[in-house]
């Protein structure tokens, strides 16, 4: 093993630890860590820059795989997963987030990687002055769940930041306190990584300017480091969540958005 692997994997390693507390924390499932801190490493690294952004979304959101899946048991051990919201808009992404990997890969990444930085930045604004989307409360039913779930799929896995970014403000508007919305979005990310995933391996096949350890869009040593540590620290991301206030949860969150869309523009 020679020192350049070495180096990626605590890189990887660090990351997952830091994307993990969050995911738990935020309920954001990784994805605004891991994409800019990949696409930062991946040019370091050498690769082909034609491909760079396209496989730091898919490997990251192949990551949040296992990063909900610790997140959302954590987040269920503290009956924050409301289920009965949960069911009808994780139908819609399972095909909303398939489809949107196949259609971010015929986009230029750098409109991409800029559409990603200015989206996280309008977020951040929405979350710190506390911005309603919506005039009054949604009364959600089932046709309308599975379609907001279809976009909300969309959207993740097309810019690969993750569900809550998308979730925690509709199921806010739904009536679930900021707690639960965290919680049950967390539990979104695990389709949208899933079907996601595939879309984003599909996509990649015969792209011959990937590099060697990919499967797809999803670059594997970075998936192994990543996923071994975010696991781990998800947990203790949950437990932060109900330590905060709410108040205090929300500039958090809206600070971690501005630091991310900053970053984005000048890597």
């Amino acid at each position: 093993m020679n020192l350049m692997m070495i180096d990626e994997i605590l890189i990887f390693g660090a990351l997952g630890i830091i994307a993990g507390l969050l995911a738990g924390m935020f309920g954001i499932g990784g994805g605004l860590i891991i994409v800019p801190v990949l696409i930062g490493t991946f040019m370091s690294l050498g690769f082909d820059s034609s491909i760079i952004v396209h496989l730091s979304i898919g490997t990251a959101i192949s990551c949040i795989i296992f990063t909900g899946l610790a997140s959302a048991n954590a987040h269920r051990n503290k009956k924050s997963i409301d289920f009965d919201h949960l069911k009808p808009v994780a139908t819609g992404i399972i095909f909303g987030a398939l489809a949107g990997a196949l259609f971010a890969v015929q986009i230029e990444g750098v409109f991409l990687k800029i559409s990603i930085a200015i989206f996280v930045f309008l977020v951040g604004i929405q979350i710190l002055f506390d911005i309603k989307l919506y005039s009054k409360r949604i009364t959600p039913n089932k046709s309308k769940s599975i379609f907001a779930g279809s976009i909300i799929g969309f959207l993740s896995s097309m810019l690969g930041i993750g569900g809550g970014t998308f979730s925690v403000p509709y199921f806010r508007a739904s009536g679930l306190k900021l707690t639960s919305s965290i919680g049950t979005s967390a539990a979104c990310g695990i389709p949208i990584a899933i079907f996601g995933t595939l879309g984003y391996i599909i996509a990649g096949i015969n792209i011959s300017e990937l590099p060697n350890l990919s499967l797809g869009y999803v670059y594997l040593p970075a998936l192994l480091g990543v996923s071994m540590t975010s696991v781990f620290a998800a947990k203790y991301g949950a437990e932060l969540a109900h330590y905060f206030s709410q108040s205090v949860l929300k500039r958090l969150m809206a600070m971690w958005f501005f630091v991310i869309s900053i970053y984005m523009i000048l890597v």
